[in-house]
């Protein structure tokens, strides 16, 4: 009896917001004509301020609300039993949600309202972990609204096939603190997933966040006062560009981790971002909380990565972090047994086919800090590092400790060739733990300080990767030394890698991405 009377209430509610709308317009409701006006099939009856139209047709939800109220019950029977390529439309003002809303395979479905801050769902009282979730499902848009104090995730989604979330904003207000929600923005497990003109702010864990995806576009996004502001992780095919990443721990991040459904990703284009002041004290936990405040770009375990055309700024501890998971986990005779089954399926702990070149680098490293690094900030500030010469704490950050435990070939250390099998002989950046001839390069990089404060931009080694070179703590373990030279002629890191292919996404039969609409886009042609 329950059911009948919600689907009663659905019928009313659309009927009703139509029948507002269309009020003296004339349309016999048969043919799909305006009499009057002689229009066929549906017309516009109002305007997103993104430009987004609003037809006669849609279902709307809650017509008649006004700020402050609760629109729990309509919204979630507006999402009931949805027809396909349904257009849910929600009211303009701030109103209360306290249940999450989940919509399970749906077809089609834009959900739309107002504008980013012309409509407000504020779900601080929810009940549920995620405001939003929607699983299964394809073709599937979110639009024009703003996802406020959510107890746990902004919008969700999980297994989606073609995922548009654009003009939308995820908010947690007041400080950055520990106990706001994780993710913002937070497709997981899907394809072809499009974010652009979003704004997310206040996230413990990651504003916005794709992971173990595929066929990835992150575009003219604002990620803003999180942990981590934009991260991708476990995923392939990735193009993240044209974002804004400020006031962030950490601006934006590529992960690997272990032990995930999607064991490892590949191919993730980072470029013309505008990353600056990620100072953010981190209040995160797990991994994303090892995360070191004032990072610009950090890029860990991760494989086939590029890094370009960035400007990176202001960032208090480095401009881009490399580094391996044994900054996470150093037991390193330990990962045969806790990572076996991950390695297995592909995953490895080293960091591999990182690129970056063109980014301009200024005024970063001014306070180093975070507990990740703090081996490498000590041998920064040591007497014997300093040599008398005052130096710049390194932009760019490469730990170089798979590369070093790798080039111990046949002689192995702490297990570690149980893991990745010997490489013959110490060849330099030139490591080849699987065979691919991994490189980390840097080249081309820009010195953005300027005259007469024109600092010195440097690279930083923190493990020699020949094990010639190397020198071991009480524990017989690699110590780490924090090799700095100056970025421009850098040594250490001096070689090319080939360009990594585009990331495209197809939704509704269109292509988006450098290689679809925004082949003509100035940061594509770089």
């Amino acid at each position: 009896m329950r059911q009948r009377t919600k689907l009663s209430q659905l019928f009313t509610v659309s009927a009703l917001a139509s029948g507002l709308l269309l009020a003296g317009c004339g349309d016999d409701g048969k043919d799909g004509k305006d009499a009057v006006a002689g229009n066929v099939g549906p017309t516009v009856v109002a305007t997103t301020t993104s430009g987004f139209t609003i037809t006669n047709d849609a279902i709307f939800v809650a017509p008649d609300a006004v700020t402050g109220d609760d629109i729990t019950e309509a919204l979630a029977l507006a999402l009931f039993d949805l027809p396909e390529n349904a257009l849910v439309v929600l009211p303009k003002g701030r109103f209360t949600v306290t249940e999450g809303i989940i919509v399970n395979s749906a077809q089609g479905l834009t959900i739309a309202g107002h504008g980013i801050n012309e409509t407000i769902l504020d779900f601080g009282g929810s009940n549920g972990d995620d405001a939003f979730r929607f699983t299964g499902g394809n073709g599937i848009t979110i639009r024009d609204l703003g996802v406020y104090e959510a107890p746990k995730n902004g919008i969700k989604t999980l297994g989606v096939d073609g995922i548009h979330i654009t003009y939308t904003a995820t908010v947690w207000e007041g400080p950055l603190e520990a106990d706001n929600g994780a993710y913002g923005l937070y497709p997981l497990n899907s394809k072809n997933v499009l974010m652009e003109n979003n704004y997310a702010y206040g996230s413990a864990d990651a504003g916005i966040y794709v992971g173990q995806s595929e066929n990835i576009v992150v575009r003219n996004n604002t990620a803003k006062n999180n942990v981590a502001g934009i991260e991708i992780e476990n995923s392939s095919m990735a193009d993240v560009y044209n974002n804004i990443a400020v006031g962030n721990s950490g601006g934006i991040l590529s992960f690997d981790l272990p032990g995930l459904v999607k064991a490892y990703g590949s191919n993730v284009r980072i470029f013309s971002n505008q990353i600056y002041a990620n100072n953010a004290e981190n209040v995160g936990a797990g991994t994303v909380g090892e995360v070191p405040p004032g990072t610009g770009v950090i890029v860990l375990a991760a494989s086939d990565v590029e890094i370009y055309n960035n400007q990176i700024t202001d960032n208090e501890t480095t401009a881009i972090a490399i580094t391996s998971y044994f900054l996470i986990d150093d037991d390193v005779a330990g990962y045969p047994a806790e990572f076996g089954a991950t390695m297995a399926d592909g995953w490895s702990p080293t960091v591999k086919n990182v690129y970056m070149h063109n980014n301009t680098i200024a005024r970063n490293g001014g306070n180093p800090r975070g507990a990740l690094l703090q081996p490498i900030i000590d041998g920064y500030t040591s007497a014997f590092n300093n040599s008398g010469m005052e130096q710049t704490f390194p932009a760019i950050l490469y730990d170089g400790i798979g590369e070093l435990l790798s080039n111990f070939g046949a002689q192995g250390i702490g297990g570690f060739n149980a893991i990745v099998g010997p490489d013959a002989a110490a060849d330099g950046v030139n490591y080849d733990p699987y065979g691919a001839g991994d490189l980390i390069c840097a080249n081309s990089n820009i010195n953005g300080n300027s005259a007469p404060e024109y600092d010195q931009v440097n690279t930083g080694l923190v493990y020699p990767v020949d094990p010639a070179d190397a020198t071991f703590d009480g524990n017989g373990d690699p110590a780490p030394q924090l090799l700095i030279e100056p970025m421009i002629g850098t040594n250490y890191l001096s070689c090319t890698q080939p360009r990594l292919a585009p990331a495209k996404v197809t939704f509704r039969n269109n292509v988006y991405g450098c290689t679809g609409d925004d082949l003509a886009e100035a940061a594509c042609a770089l």
